[in-house]
């Protein structure tokens, strides 16, 4: 199945996870969906809680059903604009749908990454430069990594503490949606701004204290929800070096 094909004239999902991380379950339409083989369906909806693989983001996992039917969602696609869930289905898919993602596993990555957002802060303060991300992954072996030459382990270790001491005392996260110029004007300094595709509105996330980034991944309210940081190694490859850390 060719997600172009399966996609081809439907209107852009309503990401419900944009507006509300923290939303486990919702009901929408069913705009189209196709089976593949026995028991195999590909399902898009005219809105969905379910983030798709993107941004370093894995997808999210869960279920779908209605009445006379299931579907055990195990990955979830983004195409153009339009979310794609692929799972395992039971019975007859009807017109509307009832979803549920997998809590555990959203609320993990959600931690990660407003983690590594304020990793990104404490290493710009830390190293005395802005730093510029080039890649992350909030799955296992979870990483953020960064232009250039890496530090010494003993530099990011007080980039962790750093962000340690601040988890604690708690700072809201805020998102926001601005134009182009808004977002040269709120986030100059974003770390990630140099591979920003060209848009016509912009999700910036924000900790309060921290530099504004450009953002489309789900994020905690407040960082005390981080928990802590752990660095579990720095690694140099190539013209970048990353920083594996967790929760």
């Amino acid at each position: 199945m060719r997600l172009e094909d399966l996609v081809q004239g439907l209107p852009a999902t309503d990401r419900l996870y944009l507006a509300d991380s923290y939303l486990k379950k919702f009901s929408a339409k069913v705009l189209r969906f196709e089976r593949e083989g026995k028991n195999k369906i590909y399902l898009v909806l005219d809105a969905t809680a379910f983030h798709p693989k993107s941004g370093g983001q894995p997808s999210d996992t869960g279920a779908l059903s209605g009445p006379g039917f299931q579907v055990k969602v195990t990955k979830v696609m983004g195409f153009r604009d339009v979310v794609v869930h692929w799972g395992t289905v039971e019975g007859d898919v009807g017109d509307r749908v009832s979803g549920e993602i997998d809590w555990g596993p959203r609320y993990l990555y959600m931690r990660r990454h407003t983690g590594g957002h304020l990793l990104d802060h404490c290493l710009t303060k830390v190293l005395g430069t802005a730093v510029e991300t080039t890649d992350s992954w909030l799955g296992e072996d979870c990483y953020v990594a960064y232009r250039g030459t890496a530090p010494s382990e003993d530099l990011v270790l007080t980039a962790v503490d750093m962000g340690n001491r601040l988890i604690p005392r708690g700072s809201p996260v805020i998102v926001e949606e601005v134009d182009h110029e808004g977002l040269l004007r709120r986030a100059p300094m974003a770390p990630n701004l140099l591979r920003l595709p060209k848009l016509e509105r912009y999700r910036i996330v924000t900790i309060q204290g921290c530099e504004p980034i450009p953002c489309g991944g789900t994020h905690l309210r407040d960082i005390r929800e981080i928990g802590s940081i752990s660095l579990n190694k720095v690694e140099q490859r190539g013209q970048e070096f990353r920083v594996y850390y967790d929760v």
